[in-house]
């Protein structure tokens, strides 16, 4: 079937990975590294399918990345914070979920990886 789903599915992946800057990839494989090696930690955020691609990146630097290696990713998911999101969120604001959380926890120094589709979500914006 020439125009099957999975073949368009196909196309479109190449495609985009072939548009992918490596050098951005790079830097920011750098950054990370840098975070790692000041013994500084690493804060993770996003909403709906991004808080999951947010837990999913602190489980593989918390355990793929640092598992048997000396030097060991400090990691956070602030999405996987179940009871502190839904208390932010009704007591406070859900746009202050994410913001809270830092000012409770980040220092000089510590680095924030804020994922989202849409580029939108007042939350992740103030993180």
């Amino acid at each position: 079937m020439p125009n099957s789903y999975p073949e368009q599915y196909r196309t479109k992946l190449i495609d985009t990975i072939a548009h992918i800057d490596t050098a951005k990839v790079q830097r920011a494989i750098d950054q990370l590294a840098e975070t790692r090696d000041a013994g500084r930690c690493i804060f993770v955020c996003g909403n709906g399918g991004s808080a999951s691609t947010a837990s999913h990146f602190a489980c593989d630097m918390v355990k793929g990345a640092s598992y048997n290696r000396d030097k060991r990713f400090k990691i956070m998911a602030l999405t996987d914070q179940m009871a502190t999101i839904t208390a932010y969120a009704n007591d406070v604001s859900y746009d202050l979920v994410f913001v809270e959380q830092l000012r409770n926890f980040a220092q000089k120094g510590d680095l924030l990886l804020a994922i989202s589709g849409s580029g939108n979500s007042p939350n992740v914006l103030r993180a």
